[in-house]
């Protein structure tokens, strides 16, 4: 696929700056589960780890957590996984192959790369790997989308001509 770099450029950076109090302090599991979680990056860090090397539109290194002490109720069919309003729903199927990526090359995943806690849809497409994630809930039914809406919306709006500044 031919790159566009003019386009590219214009693209915004997803970026919480420097504001460490705007970044999520622990990840909350909960919905259909037996049991509810509030995990910590130091719980994360204590659970078993996985190493990834994958092509993510980079080549970086990802170490990331098996998550299943939150024990799935019967009925739960889809992942609700959210950082503040940006969404996504994930079928429970295809959740099992999505990732809790806490490191970054043997080191803390950078706030610019999502850190504390980005998850990592393998395949799918870019808002699904939601950066600052801080909150998974199971449910029954799939819930709104609305990461690919921002998503969608932010693209329309950086590539507008009529908001460029020459």
């Amino acid at each position: 696929m031919k790159e566009h770099p003019k386009i590219r450029a214009s693209l915004p950076v997803h970026e919480r700056g420097d504001h460490e109090s705007l970044v999520p302090r622990s990840l909350r599991i909960d919905g259909l589960v037996v049991k509810p979680l509030d995990l910590t990056l130091a719980d994360l860090e204590l659970m078993a780890q996985h190493e990834l090397r994958d092509d993510l539109r980079c080549r970086e290194g990802w170490v990331v957590p098996d998550l299943a002490r939150a024990r799935p109720h019967r009925e739960a069919r889809h992942v609700q996984a959210s950082a503040g309003d940006f969404s996504i729903s994930v079928p429970l199927d295809r959740a099992a192959h999505a990732l809790l990526a806490i490191k970054l090359n043997e080191s803390n995943l950078p706030l610019e790369h999502g850190g504390r806690v980005r998850l990592v849809v393998p395949g799918g497409e870019c808002f699904a790997s939601i950066k600052w994630l801080d909150h998974l809930e199971l449910r029954s039914e799939p819930g709104l989308n609305t990461a690919e809406t921002i998503a969608l919306a932010r693209l329309s709006s950086s590539c507008d001509p009529r908001r460029s500044s020459g």
